[in-house]
């Protein structure tokens, strides 16, 4: 096998699912001997991040990218690529892959795109470029994605490929403990325990995560619930947990690198979007620790959840929903253990980083082999 060498470039300024995967599939393809470049922006948690990479096939070019008309980004990734002997340019999101797309039509080296949210596409002109003329392949991270992507102008559908992220089972295994968690949130082992881990900003739905809390505790009245993750979202959800007066039952953790751990703790992991979500990570990494999960029904999550056979469907913006989820994993343990042994086999087989990681360097191959002919 040829191993290759692959430019990511990512302007996003944020931290979540997103730049995780793009963080993850660096470091995985490094594992396996290729060599990885990655044009971030600059100043980001995804370039503080990489900074702790010591790879000698390693390089990390942080850029500003505040805009795809940037005349300076579009130099300096120019610059980089007319000299970095690229074998792929892996774009993520808008601005990077105006600027990568661009650059890599001008200088002849072939550009992946990945759409990694189920939010609508503008196919108007020039935009739907991004998705029809500029790259050879576009990747998704689930089915309805994909179908988005499809209908976009003058895309061709043979050309757009799901590809669901993948869990690292040496980080998430099943054996580990969450007892550790639970006593730093002073549960009790008769205690049932329900989190939301992940970003918060408005379409991930906390405020119906926090409104199914009274209904729950109406007939769990131990219960505890924690909340993990920060983001534009967290000062306003923390006040309003404050405003319901629901303190002593709502832990607020903001972010936390023992994700695993805290998985471990929980009874029933919730998943409360309503918008955005392609194959929301935190799923698959609940089915690998086998924590139940109970997910609303939009984007690509009842196929990732089997259509009901490996968690709870809810349906979004909907509270008491969510609210009877949760009670139909903690009423009834033989419903949460079919769920969590359903999902971990699913997992064990379809949810790997290495299955991941096979199919996407496959596709590169692929894109590379047909791009010299």
């Amino acid at each position: 096998m040829k191993l290759l060498h692959i430019l990511h470039t990512e302007a996003a300024a944020g931290w979540g699912g997103q730049e995780i995967r793009v963080l993850q599939e660096t470091r995985l393809l490094l594992e396996r001997g290729h060599r990885v470049s990655l044009v971030c922006q600059a100043h980001s948690p995804l370039e503080e991040r990489a900074r702790s990479i010591s790879s000698s096939r390693f390089h990390l070019i942080p850029i500003s990218m505040k805009s795809a008309l940037s005349l300076g980004a579009f130099l300096a990734l120019y610059r980089y690529v007319s000299k970095g002997n690229l074998d792929v340019i892996h774009t993520h999101s808008s601005v990077d892959s105006w600027l990568g797309g661009v650059i890599g039509k001008l200088l002849g080296v072939p550009v992946i795109r990945t759409r990694h949210v189920s939010l609508p596409v503008n196919d108007f002109f020039p935009n739907h470029l991004l998705y029809s003329y500029i790259p050879q392949r576009i990747l998704t991270s689930g089915n309805m994605i994909s179908d988005t992507i499809k209908q976009v102008r003058c895309v061709d559908s043979n050309k757009v490929i799901s590809i669901s992220a993948g869990v690292d089972l040496r980080k998430f295994d099943s054996g580990i403990s969450g007892e550790k968690i639970r006593k730093e949130l002073k549960v009790n082992s008769n205690q049932i325990l329900i989190g939301k881990i992940g970003v918060i900003r408005g379409w991930k739905g906390h405020n119906y995560f926090l409104e199914a809390i009274p209904l729950i505790l109406k007939k769990i009245p131990h219960a505890k619930f924690v909340i993990v993750g920060d983001g534009p979202g967290f000062k306003e959800i923390k006040s309003k947990v404050k405003l319901a007066r629901i303190e002593n039952k709502v832990d607020l953790l903001g972010h936390r690198e023992d994700v695993p751990e805290i998985m471990a703790a929980l009874d029933v992991q919730v998943l409360a979007s309503f918008a955005g979500e392609g194959t929301p990570q935190v799923i698959p990494q609940a089915f690998a620790m086998k924590t139940p999960v109970v997910a609303t029904n939009i984007a690509s999550i009842p196929d990732l959840l089997g259509q009901g056979e490996r968690g709870v469907l809810i349906e979004p913006e909907n509270a008491l929903s969510l609210a009877e989820g949760v009670l139909k994993i903690t009423k009834n343990s033989e419903v949460a253990s079919h769920l969590v042994e359903s999902a971990n086999s699913f997992c064990l087989k379809e949810l790997t980083v290495d299955k991941m990681m096979d199919t996407t360097i496959a596709i590169y191959e692929e894109v590379i082999s047909s791009f010299k002919k």
